[in-house]
């Protein structure tokens, strides 16, 4: 395996838990400041924005376990 091969996989992953951390972020500052987002219409939305951030991280958290076996030397 080329070491740059695993190591753009590991950028990528990096560069998308911070994205995904940042939105949750924007969202718990959001929510507890008594934002629009809690109340009427809009609010209905947020379980399922929620779940979705939850989902990305999951699939990051994958992502990085997969890129560990993948760097680990091979049983002899």
């Amino acid at each position: 395996m080329r070491e740059t091969y695993w190591l753009e996989d590991f950028d990528e992953t990096c560069q998308a838990i911070m994205e995904d951390a940042f939105l949750l972020d924007a969202l718990a500052f959001y929510l507890f400041g008594d934002g629009e987002f809690t109340r009427g219409e809009r609010a209905e939305y947020f379980p399922s924005v929620f779940r979705r951030l939850c989902g990305c991280l999951s699939q990051h958290t994958l992502d990085l376990y997969n890129l560990n076996q993948r760097l680990r030397p091979d049983p002899q």
